[in-house]
């Protein structure tokens, strides 16, 4: 087809809108007696809690999450009578997800690029799977392209444009507290060849703003309930107790760690107890981040050989679909069963592999260090704390925008990262790192036990 201008009219974006949605409700029309696991039952919990006019309360393990996921199912337990009804609000903003995936890859390579990216979104299996159960990565999924999309258009026009990716960093912040920190980067990302113009300072200040703007709210109620400052979450104590203990590191993935409860208790056992619930939120999470300081302090050495064990965790190209069809939860036949978890596999490895040749051969200036930081910087965390495949999910979707411009145009791609040193050496050592991370727990979290 010709190349429009104007993107509404690429019809190939709305049909890989219209299959995402119809991939994504199959699911939920075959298995609607889906149980909830693990981190879905407690946001379940808290949802009704707030239902009951409780507020935002801490899960029963004691750790604070991020109030965004939890708020939204409880409105919609309201509305409906069910708060497992967020599932459907979900697979309508991945739809938005896609549309700001496409452009994205367009204006990074061009529109081929943007219907890759489009169709690689919408037919992920990993990204269907979370479009339908409850945990809050679709959503923050969507969020996040939003902010990567609104920044570009923010560079383009007038100061008060940044308020918007502001606001999405925000709402960001309220879903995931890690994303508390990623503020700086997308005002790095207004001032990058900019920073000599005030318009740009000015910019900048008003996407601070913009984020001030969602989360402060929400801050001074935690702050204020919980006993000390709190912006989003308390969870560090919880993640530093599951990664930074006696026992091996804690993870959920299907033959990766422990999944059933008399499983996990075991595995614990081994490790120092939990500080007491009764010092509250904000204490108890810095009664728990001491300790796991204290224990990197005793064994540094055990420390740095975990580092790399917690990005296998998070590079395991077995996602949570993977879980879910060996412990029969849907009942599929081989037949049905194995493809899907091969294309899970397919996605996974062209999302990071593919998405780290299409960025360094394709994208230039914010556009590359923007997201490259974006990714670090998740990486980086779960570095020190605990690694997970569905930590990756967010990180996947932006990986697939890249794969995209790869997709599109792998000789001219694979051309411009050859004639550049510094960007065949950066892709060719993140190559190097990243394959072996994601062949680590390749069989043992696909292999039927």
């Amino acid at each position: 087809m010709a190349d429009d201008p104007r993107w509404t009219r690429d019809f190939s974006l709305w049909w890989a809108m219209l299959v995402g949605a119809f991939l994504r409700v199959l699911p939920l029309a075959m298995w609607q007696s889906d149980p909830c696991v693990r981190d879905e039952c407690t946001y379940m919990h808290l949802a009704k809690n707030m239902v009951k006019g409780q507020g935002m309360t801490a899960s029963e393990r004691g750790w604070l999450w991020a109030p965004g996921y939890p708020t939204l199912m409880a409105g919609h337990a309201k509305l409906t009578g069910f708060a497992e009804s967020i599932v459907g609000t979900q697979i309508l903003l991945f739809s938005a997800a896609i549309l700001f995936g496409y452009l994205l890859a367009r204006e990074l390579a061009g529109p081929k690029a943007g219907r890759w990216a489009a169709w690689l979104l919408a037919c992920s299996p990993t990204l269907v799977f979370f479009s339908g159960h409850l945990w809050s990565e679709s959503i923050y999924t969507t969020l996040l392209l939003g902010a990567l999309w609104t920044l570009g258009w923010a560079r383009k026009g007038g100061i008060a444009r940044a308020l918007l990716p502001g606001v999405l960093v925000g709402t960001c912040v309220l879903f995931r507290g890690v994303a508390t920190y990623m503020l700086p980067l997308f005002a790095l990302g207004l001032l990058w060849a900019r920073h000599k113009e005030p318009k740009a300072w000015l910019g900048a200040g008003a996407l601070v703003l913009g984020a001030a703007a969602v989360v402060a709210p929400y801050a001074a109620y935690a702050s204020a309930r919980f006993g000390g400052l709190i912006l989003s979450d308390a969870t560090l104590g919880q993640m530093m107790w599951l990664g930074n203990n006696d026992f091996a590191p804690v993870t959920f993935d299907y033959g990766v760690g422990p999944l059933h409860v008399t499983q996990y208790d075991a595995h614990t056992a081994a490790g120092r107890p939990h500080c007491d619930l009764e010092l509250g939120v904000k204490a108890w999470d810095a009664c728990e981040t001491a300790n796991g300081k204290a224990w990197i302090a005793a064994n540094p050495g055990e420390f740095i050989r975990r580092i790399p064990l917690r990005w296998a965790q998070l590079f395991n190209p077995n996602s949570f679909v993977t879980r879910h069809i060996r412990q029969g939860r849907w009942d599929l036949p081989a037949w049905i069963g194995e493809p899907i978890l091969w294309a899970t596999w397919l996605w996974s490895f062209a999302a990071v592999l593919g998405g780290i040749v299409g960025a360094f051969g394709k994208a230039r200036s914010w556009r590359l260090w923007v997201p490259l930081l974006i990714v670090g910087y998740h990486v980086a965390a779960i570095g020190l704390v605990a690694g997970l495949s569905r930590y990756r999910v967010p990180l996947d979707a932006l990986f697939l925008v890249f794969t995209a411009a790869l997709a599109a145009d792998p000789k001219g791609t694979l051309q411009t990262l050859g004639a550049t040193r510094w960007r065949l050496v950066a892709a060719t050592l993140l190559l190097l790192i990243c394959t072996p991370l994601m062949t680590w727990f390749l069989l043992p979290g696909y292999l039927p036990k």
